[in-house]
């Protein structure tokens, strides 16, 4: 067998200075992991003993960055976009986080299968986060890994040798797998990294020793002191309510909230906004029945956005006119009810609130619900679809294609492209006349992830059985490609997931 093995590098091919230290291919289903591994190596500290040491492939450097990571993979062909391959040209190594998914992922077979015809002398790493090789049903590495690649790109029959770290517990864990990865990226004998592994996870075990002795030393005086804690936090809410929450609801909110008069006369277009400032603009949606999904035929079609099925919304229901903003979200931040969230230097004000969770999202809506004593909530993701199409049957609520200043995305052509999220409202609405339905920051929605639309509620509801472990985003957002763009697009996530393209919009029922 041909060993799959390379030369060490880091940043220079043949003279050329290279943009990236690694490219992390990995298949749209392993996308956290993706993150987690890109983080830590991103962050890895390298002894300073190791610093500046000869290795064939120049001396060592102080950290790994830059990494470069795709966010979003594209199964619709085998091709990769002209970005996907600029960035393999410039990275002097690829990682592939190696999975059952990976391995049927084309898209991370033709990433493999790119490096190693182009770039036969550079390190490619292997790191396994599922799956098992040589399992036909749990194969891990997709074939151009598996097999040798000719300089014109074909895959023979010619098997190859797999040097590959192990991510999960029972292999090499954690610490060691990411070490192995480091050792082969910097040039280094696995030894020389091991050691920095091997001493901290010492450090760590001599630490929790002390914190276990701590523990014991205080577990008497926290027992003891157990009752009195529980009353202080209620006592110190209790306080927050009278002294800042309750008044600021009796000035700021209640009397601009709808009356039941009021309600009754609202109409399918009316906008509406229950606080004296810096609370969600609502508008009037209607009743109506739409198609949910999208057709295999669709250039963008994933699995999960079939079966295509009739939902009928009985009802009309109220949707803010913008994602939820800095400002309404600091509103609820400076009297107590929602924590604190960082803007990742992008701005505050009427730009959307960002690293937000699923958690916190319902946390705002039901704050916000108190306030006015209304029913405010995440939209069900029968409801944000139905709102984003606004009748529309197009993959993108404004037609086919994604056009130019459209919507914020990676290749929108908004201004914003690729660098930030833009202030709520920079682009046309849509025929609701609701803003950035597309792009900008992806939305919360009540609903847990199914793989498929079998057994979706046709009546508007949240569909809430089976596994809660993962909630839906919707909307794409300001770093994302076109295609999650498109109004029936759908991606998982965890509901403690924070990230600096996701924010939130919400709803209200209507009498």
């Amino acid at each position: 067998m041909t060993p799959l093995v390379g030369a060490a590098s880091r940043g220079h091919a043949r003279g050329k200075t290279l943009k990236y230290r690694a490219f992390l291919s990995y298949s749209h289903a392993d996308t956290n992991v993706a993150k987690r591994v890109h983080a830590r190596l991103e962050a890895f500290r390298i002894d300073k003993d190791l610093i500046g040491r000869a290795t064939q492939s120049g001396p060592v450097p102080e950290s790994l960055r830059p990494i470069f990571r795709d966010r979003l993979e594209f199964d619709a062909g085998s091709s990769l976009e002209h970005k996907t391959l600029a960035a393999l040209e410039d990275s002097a190594a690829l990682i592939v986080l190696a999975s059952p998914q990976a391995a049927r992922s084309r898209y991370v077979n033709e990433e493999v299968r790119q490096f190693k015809s182009r770039h036969p002398d550079r390190p490619l790493i292997p790191l396994i986060v599922g799956g098992a090789s040589g399992n036909p049903v749990e194969e891990c590495f997709p074939p151009a890994l598996r097999f040798d690649v000719t300089k014109d790109g074909a895959i023979t029959n010619t098997p190859v040798e797999i040097l590959a770290a192990d991510l999960r517990e029972d292999g090499d864990g954690i610490e060691l797998a990411l070490a192995k990865v480091v050792a082969r990226l910097i040039g280094l004998a696995p030894d020389d990294i091991y050691r920095r592994a091997e001493r901290e996870r010492r450090s760590q075990m001599r630490q929790a020793r002390r914190v276990q002795a701590l523990i014991y030393m205080l577990l008497l005086s926290v027992i003891a002191g157990l009752l009195g804690w529980i009353n202080q936090a209620f006592i110190k809410e209790q306080w927050n309510w009278f002294t800042v929450m309750r008044p600021y609801m009796l000035k700021q909110v209640r009397p601009y909230a709808l009356t039941a008069d009021a309600e009754r006369s609202l109409t399918v277009g009316d906008v509406f906004k229950e606080c004296a400032r810096d609370c969600p603009e609502m508008i009037v949606i209607p009743a109506g029945q739409f198609t949910m999904g999208s057709p295999s035929t669709d250039p963008g079609h994933n699995d999960d956005e079939s079966p295509q099925h009739e939902v009928m919304i009985a009802r009309p229901f109220a949707v803010s006119k913008f994602a939820v903003t800095f400002a309404d979200w600091d509103a609820c931040v400076s009297v107590g009810g929602c924590p604190e969230v960082s803007d990742s230097d992008m701005g505050r004000g009427h730009k959307p609130a960002i690293n937000t969770t699923w958690d916190d999202a319902r946390q705002y809506a039901a704050w916000f619900s108190r306030m006015t004593g209304k029913p405010y909530r995440l939209l069900t993701e029968t409801e944000w679809e139905y709102a984003a199409r606004a009748g529309s049957t197009t993959a993108f609520y404004w037609g086919d294609t994604i056009g130019r200043g459209n919507a914020n995305c990676d290749g929108c052509g908004g201004g914003w492209d690729n660098q930030q999220t833009s202030p709520a409202g920079s682009f046309k609405p849509n025929s609701f006349g609701l803003y950035d339905m597309a792009g900008n920051v992806w939305q919360w929605v009540e609903d847990c992830y199914h793989a498929d639309y079998n057994g979706a509620p046709t009546d508007g509801s949240a569909w809430i059985a089976g596994d809660c472990t993962r909630r839906i985003n919707r909307g794409g957002s300001w770093y994302s490609f076109s295609r999650p763009l498109r109004s029936a697009a759908r991606v998982r996530g965890f509901p403690g997931n924070r990230d600096y393209g996701l924010g939130f919009r919400i709803g209200r029922d209507l009498p």
